[in-house]
């Protein structure tokens, strides 16, 4: 529990840090970009996206996987070769696709000749962008995570050098010749990361390796593959939807809250790569210590997204005012408590899948309940149009969407393992940070500043209540957080 926690903050740290200079770039393009401009970027990004999900193929949580368990170096040149050359059977089709119709899509069918550059300049990046991941599964595979999460930061602020200036200079266009060379630089920085340690190791594979490993990293890959395309869909749908019968500000207000909300996948997002090879280690040698030790973790994560997520949605009028620098996106205030309570939702169901579903090896039931994440939200959609704001209905529609998944994700582990780890603790503390984050629409500065302090102990209070978070675990996050300062730093304080 003590290792798992620790890599589990120093990830966060690392995606933290990542994070913040994400954020700085994005709302210094929006401030450069009028609103009609950001909505035809993120309607190319969300195009280029939905097609992008398709080489996936669970192939990085497969190869990390399947390297971490490696019994020699030449093998993780060998899996590397095996999943690159499997995923550009399908990158290279897709990206050739993409740019030899971005004409068709960008005039004929969102009739908006603005996405045909941003289109083709997204179809060259796919090609980068293949082997990033694979590349990325070397690194976590061979357990080197301090050069990964030195990468993660460094390669965050590289972004803000390029993106800014040709933003600045080129606008919509810029934008995308900086996602294109980000792109190139990021996959040249890792390779020489991922493969300098295996200097005088790499050894191609023969086909008689290359069909074994094809075999060992498929069957684990193509539930994970799935589950990406359903999950990327699912994020994508309301812009795309909004897109064909809509003009670009209304999907920029609608993407503006979507990104603002989505800032809290990065605490998930951040775990699953410590996750998926602990748990995976737990479930298979002692299965009473996998849950024990899982329950613990996850209502500690628990805990600190809905803190985290409240506060945000709490503070969001303030917040993107100070970022954006005025009123233009004011329109998306009453979108940010539902969307991002649905990405607060959709974190446990990221957390869950990484940590019980995946090791359990419950293929079915993970695609399942994302199959009812699309479901849900489409149907909830139709439910709700007639009776509110069509930017609204969509927000709560991924909400309820979100709530759906989860339920069923809950309910199969319950069935097939019998394991229930969500209960009515967890439900009133949803409804307390949900009651917080709604009063975001309450935009009056003075007043959250004074109710900040009674909201923050009475949920943290419900946290300790609840046994989620104990004191114990507070003076144990210290300790891990002082020791991964430098002890020259600490010794100076002192």
């Amino acid at each position: 529990m003590k290792e798992l926690g620790k890599w589990q903050i120093v990830s966060m740290i690392a995606q933290g840090l990542a994070m913040i200079s994400g954020a700085v770039q994005t709302f210094v393009i929006i401030r450069i970009l009028s609103v009609g401009e950001w909505g035809i970027v993120q309607l190319a990004t969300s195009i280029g996206g939905a097609l992008g999900i398709y080489q996936h193929l669970g192939l990085v949580s497969a190869s990390t996987r399947e390297i971490s368990s490696a019994e020699k170096k030449e093998d993780i040149f060998k899996i590397f070769i095996t999943s690159t050359a499997v995923r550009y059977c399908v990158t290279l089709p897709l990206a050739i696709g993409l740019f030899f119709y971005s004409k068709s899509l960008a005039v004929n069918i969102y009739h908006n000749e603005s996405l045909i550059i941003p289109l083709k300049m997204y179809a060259l990046s796919l090609v980068f962008q293949g082997v990033q991941g694979i590349l990325n599964s070397v690194i976590s595979g061979m357990q080197r995570f301090k050069t990964l999460f030195v990468y993660q930061i460094v390669i965050s602020y590289v972004s803000i050098l390029l993106y800014i200036p040709l933003v600045h200079f080129f606008r919509i266009n810029g934008y995308f010749y900086a996602f294109l060379l980000f792109n190139i630089i990021s996959s040249i920085v890792l390779s020489v990361l991922a493969f300098k340690p295996l200097k005088g190791k790499l050894i191609l594979p023969s086909k008689k390796d290359f069909m074994r490993l094809f075999k060992e990293i498929f069957s684990i890959s193509i539930a994970i593959y799935v589950v990406k395309i359903l999950y990327t869909n699912w994020e994508k749908l309301g812009s795309n939807a909004l897109g064909l019968f809509n003009s670009p500000e209304v999907v920029a207000i609608y993407a503006f809250a979507m990104l603002y909300a989505k800032k809290i996948m990065s605490i998930s997002d951040s775990v699953t790569t410590v996750n998926i090879p602990v748990f995976s280690e737990r479930y298979a040698k002692n299965f009473n210590e996998f849950k024990e030790t899982f329950v613990k973790n996850f209502n500690k994560l628990f805990s600190l997204i809905v803190f985290i997520g409240s506060f945000a949605s709490y503070f969001a009028p303030d917040v993107i005012r100070l970022l954006v620098g005025g009123n233009k996106y004011n329109e998306s205030f009453s979108l940010i408590a539902p969307m991002v309570f649905a990405f607060i939702i959709y974190s446990f169901v990221n957390i869950i899948s990484s940590s019980v579903l995946i090791p359990a090896k419950m293929a079915k039931s993970m695609v399942g309940s994302y199959v009812f994440l699309i479901v849900g939200s489409v149907l909830s959609f139709f439910g709700l149009y007639k009776f509110i704001d069509l930017l609204s209905a969509v927000s709560w529609a991924m909400t309820f969407g979100s709530i759906i998944c989860l339920g069923f994700m809950l309910y199969w582990i319950k069935k097939k393992m019998n394991f229930s780890f969500f209960n009515i603790d967890h439900v009133v503390i949803l409804l307390q940070g949900f009651f917080i984050a709604w009063l975001c629409k309450v935009d009056v500065f003075w007043f959250k500043i004074a109710a900040f302090v009674p909201f923050a102990s009475l949920l943290l209070w419900s946290l300790f209540v609840s046994k989620f978070f104990t004191k114990e675990d507070v003076m144990s996050m210290f300790r891990k957080f002082k020791g991964l300062v430098p002890k020259k730093l600490t010794s100076r304080a002192e």
